[in-house]
């Protein structure tokens, strides 16, 4: 029998065969499927919601012109930062330093009720009197020349250290530790810095500052920004990743913020407290200097 008939002939016969019912399986609550289901569906939700709107806006702006989005997210961020840093925690830099002393000789001026007069006055006067907008420029600047170079060095991150023999959390660990041992330094280093060269400090003060203040930010960060670092490379898409860091962001910029004026107050009193020193050891000279010359003359006479 040819082979096409020897094929045909076993095909009927197998058609003759009635089909075996196949075992059904009942998927469990705890299934993957149906927990996909549930995500997919809670997925939904989120992108027909307000919230998804403008995050599919903000990724339609954000492939077009990356640069741009980023450097005005990174400017936002940047203002809120400085505004928590003035308005809430009431560091009102240079404005505020210059506004402390104009009081602190009005009230030496006074004494009893009309000091208490004074305190209230200040009280009323809010927290907006001590606003410096020059200071707002000078951390937005610092912020814009930083947002391209950010953004660059996290796609470095997400595009590379992918070891895909590996579980994902190596990858992870390894971008986090690669960020903390060589993003964390350069970045408040360049922030102290800028900050301090912006205000018109000298490269001499500016080093004074960046001792205070850089080693305790950089044990500070590790803190936090390990595990923040984790879950963004973990669950946030790359192009929401500028957000999620930058609302995180706001606290930390007021952090910083603080911590650069704090450092600035301690070179300031170390200053002050050398020149004083100068000032007495210079009177003490003189004094001696002056007596040298009473004993002088005293002789000559005699």
């Amino acid at each position: 029998m040819p082979a096409t008939a020897t094929a045909a002939a076993e095909a009927a016969e197998v058609g003759k065969q009635p089909p075996q019912p196949q075992p059904q399986t009942q998927p469990s609550p705890s299934s993957p499927s149906s927990s996909a289901t549930t995500s997919k569906s809670f997925r939904q939700i989120i992108q027909s919601s307000a919230i998804g709107r403008a995050a599919d806006f903000y990724s339609r702006i954000q492939s077009r012109r990356p640069y741009w989005t980023q450097l005005w997210c990174t400017l936002f961020i940047y203002l809120c930062g400085d505004l928590s840093a003035q308005l809430f925690v009431g560091d009102g830099g240079g404005k505020a330093k210059d506004k402390d002393k104009d009081m602190e000789k009005k009230v030496n001026k006074k004494n009893g009720e009309q000091e208490r007069g004074m305190g209230d006055e200040v009280e009323k006067e809010g927290v907006m009197a001590r606003y410096d907008p020059l200071r707002t420029v000078r951390h937005m600047t610092v912020g814009a020349l930083a947002a391209v170079p950010g953004y660059k060095w996290f796609m470095y991150l997400h595009n590379n250290f992918n070891f895909r023999s590996k579980p994902r959390f190596v990858s992870i660990i390894t971008k986090v530790a690669i960020n903390q041992v060589c993003f964390t330094p350069i970045f408040n280093t360049y922030f102290f810095c800028m900050q301090s060269l912006l205000a018109g400090t000298s490269l001499t003060e500016t080093w004074e500052r960046l001792k205070l203040a850089l080693p305790t930010s950089i044990v500070n960060s590790a803190k936090l920004w390990p595990a923040v670092t984790a879950f963004m490379f973990m669950y946030v898409d790359p192009q929401f990743r500028n957000i999620f860091a930058g609302a995180i962001a706001v606290g930390w910029q007021t952090y910083l913020s603080w911590l650069n004026q704090k450092a600035a107050k301690e070179v300031e009193a170390a200053e002050a407290a050398q020149a004083q020193a100068q000032a007495v050891e210079v009177e003490g000279v003189r004094q001696d200097g002056g007596g040298v010359g009473v004993m002088a003359s005293v002789a000559a006479t005699s």
